[in-house]
């Protein structure tokens, strides 16, 4: 049960991930230079063929004084930071508890064993007592197995979702700079225009 809950997160995840638009950072080198140098009516073309998302943020840049954009952006970006990983912390879970599950398996096995010890010592006593040492094995090499599996999961998935985030702020901060750039730039109500 574990495993088949642990393979349908991490694979709910791996496809969210990769269905999340892409960052748009080839573009931005020329986005910044038009927004630097004034040109925004050039740039909000640019801008409008971004996926939605990212045009719905640049827009909040560019409609909200600085300190109130950067600020709603933040909120934005943690928002869908605790979006992405929400169902990370349910992997870190089962790599928590997998090991202690295969122990327990392995404590539930040799205590059977051990029965089989004290009542007999016969040849027949003999086989069970090994057939319930092996699945003690069994257990717990299979909830390290699950736990190893989880853990590395949880961190690639973990790595994947920052990259992503922090492609989305490296976009946000340098369109945010290169606004900032423009307006010391031009004379007061510029860029509105």
């Amino acid at each position: 049960l574990s495993s088949i809950v642990i393979i349908a997160l991490s694979l709910e995840r791996l496809i969210t991930l990769y269905t999340l638009p892409k960052v748009p950072l080839w573009q931005l080198k020329t986005l910044t230079k038009l927004i630097g140098e004034g040109n925004l009516k050039v740039a909000l073309v640019d801008i409008a063929k971004m996926p939605k998302i990212f045009q719905e943020w640049i827009n909040i840049l560019l409609e909200y004084p600085p300190k109130i954009a950067e600020d709603e952006l933040g909120l934005i970006i943690l928002h869908k930071r605790i979006a992405l990983q929400r169902t990370l912390d349910w992997l870190n879970l089962f790599a928590i508890t997998s090991p202690m599950l295969g122990l327990l398996g392995t404590i539930w096995s040799m205590s059977h064993s051990f029965g089989m010890i004290s009542k007999s010592l016969g040849t027949d006593g003999m086989d069970k007592m090994m057939t319930y040492l092996s699945e003690a094995m069994y257990a717990t090499a299979f909830g390290i197995i699950l736990a190893l599996i989880s853990m590395s999961l949880l961190y690639f998935l973990r790595q994947k979702s920052e990259q992503y985030l922090s492609s989305c702020e490296l976009m946000l901060n340098r369109i945010n700079l290169a606004l900032a750039l423009a307006r010391d730039r031009l004379k007061p109500g510029a860029l509105n225009d």
